[in-house]
């Protein structure tokens, strides 16, 4: 037919195989009646010259394996994949075809983003010979004829036990594939194939958050039900998995596909950003003071001018034994501790917790946070057994400052804290103050079983989903029950009911009050904890609508803590919610100088030059950011807003398409670009995007006061008051807005309007 084909040629030992080259062709033949745009075509089965052929379907692209290379894709671009390779999966098992070999290598990806699934029908013919068991195979691709086809590291529980299989092995096998795409990393791979073949059969994978925290909860959990040991508990269908991630594409911006970096909600304007840094806000100072008992390798001179530092999170010293919560744990706890000495700038752990990769490289790490020195360690537990190592390097020679190891029991994890922190303190600083000194010996609790679970709460506060958020709270509650007097586990059950509201997981008026109380229990129990304040200061600012209660609690919290970069970054967008722009982008500029390479900082200094009006200004930041992270919707959707309150309505238009796929189809970037089509004279495109507005919001949440200002933009005043009033009474986090918002000018002249910012209660 003239056309390009790829030809597959059968192995001698197939083909001398009369019975596997029947079989051969039967499967040929039945994968060959598959029709559909996501499957590599089969044309021909045949044999030339004692040679079995299989002419197929080019494909012009690369393979899945080599677009992932090692490194993780985009949350859009997994989703929008797995849903084509999962429409192929159910085309194929409505037919009763098991593929039984789904890899990233056998799937291939074109130019223009079509998934294409090479090799249905082959997997089938897969045999063990009996002189040969598969533990006794390495890892690597395994081809040999009459072996076995594809990879370990993709079999399914039940394959990689021999047992009969079906479709459901095809749906773990892809599960696999999406978490490779989700983290760049295979979930179950060994040195060895018992290995490998052990941990599939009864080892959870890594937490996804470890790897890329930017994946939706919802994406998360999909995965992780494809990776079910039980079959029986997996998706039983394709189609199954179909429907979830195509509802994940269409509400990727609802409540259960909330992503982190994402903040991207106008909804969420105030909360996603300033709430970010009380996700953020260190915690775990450690309890029982411990005299140290390995010398410092000081270097009086070397010390003196570390000015700057980054405690990464520490390692394993034997991969098999991680323990994720211990090891950012105790990087966290390190963190809070050593942020007391005024000195020295520490970076929070929302800079270091994306080093948490075993190969990481300490000095690049340390260079990319641009710090003069870095803090590593490692750390092994067996048991009741724990060794800790620590080195503090220094960047500009990559010289060893100090290092220590301590072989002790968990229950004295405590005291190593303890020595590590006063260790390195004793090098950064010459002279401590007493109030210095008395905030690094500070006693928190001194019940190693309760200091445990804070840390697995503060593990999964951090990783910033909504799942994760319920976690935290459940081990802090715990953590209460087992310590009454634990001061940090109050701001954790803080810090979890403020993101629970802020990323609307539950309603404010559900979990505010409960945050409060748990912040001023925190407070009464222990003064000086500036993560406190901040969780006060947040609940002030957008529940309570007590700004002079804010802004003394974010005072208190930086008085504490001047280098908490988290809290200035929170008390900037106060200033500038306030319209005292110039004193809000000095705050927010300093958040930078504390945390330089922030995406999230530099990205809400944009914000606050956009709502100060300064549109130029704002629209070079958002570029700067874009370079950086050409894929970050919320950079895009800045920068439509600037044009667009610029007056330049091509650009803006185009910019607000561009943020609409990246920052997961949420209600505020459509409604953004229907202002855009509103103020150009587009009106009919405008009304066409309200129109989708209002029947997502039939299903899913969208902010009235999102909806308010676009009414009041198409001069339906009297609409608009009435959702802008529906938003006063929810505690819509639009309305801590209505004061600076350019998206509210339409509104401004109207009488209702200062009525409104009075009983808001604006200084």
């Amino acid at each position: 037919m003239g056309r390009k084909i790829a030809l597959k040629l059968l192995p001698q030992d197939f083909s001398s195989d009369l019975d596997l080259v029947a079989r051969f062709k039967q499967e040929a033949k039945a994968a060959s009646a598959l029709n559909h745009p996501n499957v590599a075509t089969i044309y021909e089965a045949g044999e030339s010259d004692g040679v079995g052929y299989i002419a197929m379907e080019y494909v012009e692209g690369q393979t899945l394996e080599a677009k992932i290379g090692g490194q993780p894709l985009g949350c859009a671009e997994i989703i929008e994949i797995a849903a084509q390779v999962t429409d192929a999966l159910d085309e194929a098992h409505s037919k009763r075809i098991t593929h039984r070999d789904i890899k990233s290598s056998n799937i291939m990806v074109t130019a223009r983003g079509q998934a294409k699934v090479l090799d249905f029908g082959l997997a089938k013919l897969a045999v063990t010979r009996p002189d040969v068991s598969i533990t006794d195979l390495p890892t690597e691709r395994l081809t040999e004829p009459g072996i076995i086809l594809g990879t370990i590291q993709y079999m399914s529980p039940e394959q990689a036990r021999g047992k009969i299989l079906d479709h459901r092995t095809d749906i773990f096998s892809f599960g696999v594939v999406m978490y490779e795409m989700a983290t760049g990393k295979l979930p179950f791979n060994a040195a060895t194939a018992p290995e490998t073949i052990d941990r599939i059969t009864h080892e959870q994978p890594d937490a996804i958050a470890r790897f890329n925290y930017d994946v939706p909860s919802e994406l998360d959990r999909i995965i992780r039900k494809c990776l079910e040991k039980d079959r029986d508990r997996r998706y039983q269908t394709a189609k199954e998995l179909l429907v979830d991630l195509n509802n994940l594409k269409r509400d990727s911006g609802s409540e259960r596909a909330t992503s982190a970096v994402a903040f991207n909600a106008r909804r969420n304007l105030v909360l996603r950003w300033v709430l970010f840094a009380a996700v953020l806000v260190l915690a775990g100072i450690a309890t029982v003071y411990f005299l140290n008992r390995e010398p410092s390798r000081r270097s009086d001179v070397a010390g003196a001018g570390i000015k700057s530092i980054a405690v990464l999170p520490f390692k394993p010293l034997v991969e098999q034994s991680r323990d994720e919560s211990l090891e950012l744990g105790m990087a966290d706890s390190l963190i809070a501790r050593l942020s007391n000495i005024r000195e020295i700038t520490v970076r929070p752990v929302s800079a270091v917790r994306k080093y948490a990769a075993l190969e990481q490289d300490v000095l690049a790490a340390g260079r990319e946070q641009k710090v003069d020195a870095v803090l590593e360690g490692n750390l092994q537990r067996a048991g009741d057994n724990l060794r800790v190592t620590v080195r503090l390097i220094q960047l500009s020679d990559g010289s060893s400052l100090w290092s220590g190891q301590f072989d002790e029991k968990f229950t004295n994890i405590l005291a190593v804290q303890d020595s590590i922190s006063e260790r390195v303190a004793g090098v950064l600083a010459r002279t401590l103050s007493g109030q210095e000194m008395e905030r690094l010996k500070k006693q928190h609790t001194q019940n190693t079983e309760a200091y445990e679970l804070y840390l697995k709460g503060r593990y999964h506060l951090n990783r910033l989903t909504d799942d994760g958020f319920l976690k935290a709270l459940e081990y802090f509650q715990q953590v209460t029950e087992k310590d009454p007097n634990f001061a940090l586990a109050y701001v954790g059950l803080a810090e979890s009911y403020n993101d629970l509201a802020g990323f609307n997981v539950r309603p404010p008026r559900e979990v505010y009050p409960k945050a409060k109380s748990a912040a001023l229990t925190a407070l009464k129990l222990d003064e000086t904890l500036a993560q406190a304040h901040t969780a006060l200061a947040l609940i002030n600012l957008t529940y309570e609508w007590d700004w002079a209660g804010a802004e003394r609690e974010f005072k208190r919290a930086i008085e504490i803590n001047p280098g908490d970069s988290d809290a200035h970054y929170s008390y900037s967008y106060y200033l500038t919610f306030l319209g005292q722009f110039d004193n809000g982008i000095a705050e927010i500029r300093r958040a930078q100088e504390l945390d330089p390479v922030s995406l999230v900082k530099l990205t809400g200094l944009a914000q606050v030059l956009l709502v100060s009006r300064r549109f130029d200004e704002s629209i070079e930041q958002s570029k700067k950011v874009l370079e950086m992270d050409p894929n970050l919707g919320f950079a895009h959707w800045l920068l439509g807003l600037a044009y667009m309150y610029k007056g330049s309505y091509g650009p803006a238009i185009q910019s607000l398409q561009r943020s609409i796929p990246l920052s997961g189809n949420s209600p505020d970037e459509p409604a953004s670009l229907a202002h855009a089509y509103a103020l150009s004279g587009n009106r009919t495109e405008a009304l066409k995007i309200l129109e989708e507005l209002k029947k997502q919001a039939r299903h899913s949440y969208v902010s009235p006061g999102t909806l308010a200002d676009l009414y009041g933009l198409l001069g339906d005043k009297d609409q608009a008051f009435a959702l802008l009033e529906k938003a006063y009474a929810e505690r819509d986090n639009m309305i801590v807005l209505l004061k600076t918002e350019p998206c509210f000018d339409p509104l401004r002249t109207d009488p209702r309007f200062d009525d409104l910012l009075r009983r808001v209660g604006f200084p």
